[in-house]
């Protein structure tokens, strides 16, 4: 996982704990994780550390289970990893490119691609609900899942 993808998901964390008004205590309790460690991801400076990738999955799975804050969190999480992605895919050698896109279905990413452009207006998504008869792929083409 990167960095900004620890921060964001800490942020959320914060965000929900200050909503639901969460001791680090009742945290950790509600993760299964020592306190100790909860503490160490709120830390400023060089005693601050990063969750576990398990803490993560653990993290992952209660901002996605709390009530209003489900999709919102999944989707803000998966564009975050999505842009990461990217950044890689924009920084990186065009052989490196090149590989991927022999891995993935072209119209899988037209499809993802039109459907983000949709999230924001409902007048728009539905317009698109209507236009769109396309079934994604799962990145199938190549015969391999995902």
């Amino acid at each position: 996982m990167t960095l900004s993808y620890s921060k964001h998901i800490l942020e959320e964390l914060d965000q929900l704990c200050q909503t639901k008004d969460w001791s680090r205590n009742t945290l950790a309790l509600k993760l299964g994780i020592p306190l100790g460690s909860v503490k160490k991801w709120f830390l400023q400076g060089e005693h601050r550390r990063d969750p576990l990738p398990s803490h993560l999955e653990k993290i992952t799975s209660l901002l996605m289970t709390e009530e209003g804050h489900a999709r919102a969190v999944k989707v803000k999480l998966l564009l975050l990893l999505l842009e990461d992605e990217l950044r890689w895919f924009k920084d990186t050698s065009v052989a490196a490119r090149e590989a991927l896109r022999e891995e993935l279905d072209p119209a899988d990413i037209g499809y993802i691609s039109s459907l983000l452009s949709m999230i924001g207006e409902e007048d728009k998504f539905q317009r698109w609900l209507v236009l769109s008869t396309y079934k994604f792929n799962y990145f199938k083409k190549a015969g391999k899942p995902a």
